[in-house]
């Protein structure tokens, strides 16, 4: 009897097997890259907006514009970007200041005009003009005219 030992290419290839499996198995989810920009009417940008990416299926992605308009979309609370694909972008006013915000709700503030044709015009995610092919990271400035 002899104590014959596996090559080492075969130990390899066990030893990995199990690696290989979890990692396409679990598929890794949907490719996701980088979306940011800058949000403007009539030049002058738009802050207090949240920017949303609704793909055609799966996870949408947002973003909140800061006071010089600028966004930057999250996939997840952890994950910047958006899956890859065709996406519909809406937008609507969420002013970060507590009690403007609490006012709203509350029906004791009326939106400021561009506010209120921004949001009749993009507020809505099934009739928003705007409407995006995203294959790779990108800057996407959103011009609300």
């Amino acid at each position: 009897m002899t104590n014959r030992r596996p090559p080492v290419r075969s130990l390899l290839a066990l030893m990995a097997a199990p690696v290989l499996v979890a990692l396409v198995g679990c598929g890794g989810g949907p490719a996701v890259v980088e979306v940011s920009g800058t949000v403007t009417r009539g030049g002058v940008p738009v802050p207090d907006l949240v920017v949303n990416f609704q793909p055609d299926k799966g996870r949408p992605s947002w973003g909140f514009t800061d006071p010089q308009g600028r966004y930057t979309l999250h996939y997840t609370k952890d994950r910047d970007g958006v899956e890859v694909g065709h996406h519909r972008v809406y937008v609507n006013y969420q002013p970060e200041d507590t009690d403007r915000w609490l006012a709203i709700t509350e029906g004791r503030f009326e939106y400021p005009p561009d506010i209120k044709a921004i949001e009749e015009k993009y507020g809505d995610p099934e009739t928003t003009p705007l409407e995006f092919d995203i294959q790779e990271s990108r800057e996407i400035d959103l011009k609300l005219d």
